[in-house]
């Protein structure tokens, strides 16, 4: 069974049509977990929007935030 993800082929208005299909159970990297894993629209502003509108000049940047997200970031990371 393949589970399908968010892709950065995917525009910013199609993207958060897909959020709600494609979220999972945030998991922090931190024992204490981090604010994005509380609240969803900080995650979404800080791991979505954000990386969308930086990508073409900061692309590391974007695609740190993108892979850090704690509800979507398992859609970019492959581990």
């Amino acid at each position: 069974m393949t589970h399908q993800m968010l892709t950065r082929d995917m525009t910013l208005k199609e993207t958060f049509r897909e959020l709600p299909r494609f979220e999972l159970p945030p998991v922090s990297r931190f024992k204490l977990g981090s604010p994005c894993r509380f609240i969803r629209s900080l995650d979404i502003f800080i791991h979505i929007f954000i990386p969308e509108v930086v990508e073409k000049i900061l692309p590391h940047f974007a695609r740190y935030l993108r892979n850090t997200s704690p509800r979507w970031g398992r859609s970019w990371r492959h581990w």
